[in-house]
């Protein structure tokens, strides 16, 4: 789509500069170019977070897809995937709400992290999921989840499934890894440890 826009600058350009309304030409083009920038897509607008589905499988198709995406697409689904208000006081008591959403701003600002895999030869995935009540009681895949989720477990509402995940090396268990990454309020959203905020 922009390249279209730019052939035909240039064909525009070419016709009204031979012309005897330079000025005319000048702000014709200005208006054209402003109109362009507004057809370009968001970084928001770029990334598909809201077209996997709410399941594990859903979770499976956008990690491959941070294994393709290039610098830029994984920016724009990084951005996608931030918390907002209503979504940590959706999850959590009203007072650990509050905790957790002031946290994510204060690693936005400091970390500026982006969910993709550190090393180039972390080609592998490894993903774990568990329930809140999971979390509560210590049973399933739980046990794989960070020690603080138990502890918050309590002030968390039920019946969401959180999601772990890991970027690896064939063969290895250690990497790049990211929790949590829960759907509500409609939206795929990673919300960085937020068992955190106890310590």
């Amino acid at each position: 789509m922009m390249a279209e826009w730019n052939i035909f600058y240039v064909i525009l350009l070419s016709e009204l500069l031979t012309s005897q309304h330079f000025m005319f030409a000048h702000r014709v083009l200005l208006l054209l170019f402003f109109c362009s920038l507004s057809l370009r897509p968001s970084a928001a607008q770029l990334a598909p977070g809201d077209s996997f589905p709410p399941t594990r499988e859903g979770v499976e198709a956008m990690l491959a897809y941070v294994l393709k995406a290039d610098h830029k697409e994984r920016i724009a689904l990084t951005e996608q995937l931030k918390p907002t208000e209503e979504d940590c006081m959706t999850l959590f008591s009203a007072v650990l709400g509050e905790k957790v959403y002031r946290y994510q701003k204060k690693l936005d600002r400091q970390a500026r992290i982006i969910v993709r895999p550190l090393l180039s030869e972390q080609t592998d995935i490894l993903l774990w999921s568990a329930t809140v009540e999971e979390l509560r009681t210590m049973t399933g895949d739980a046990r794989c989840f960070p020690g603080g989720y138990h502890e918050i477990a309590e002030d968390m509402a039920a019946g969401y499934t959180l999601y772990r995940f890991k970027f690896v090396q064939p063969g290895r268990s250690l990497g790049s890894a990211y929790d949590m990454l829960v759907f509500v309020n409609g939206h795929w959203r990673l919300i960085h440890r937020p068992w955190a905020v106890l310590f």
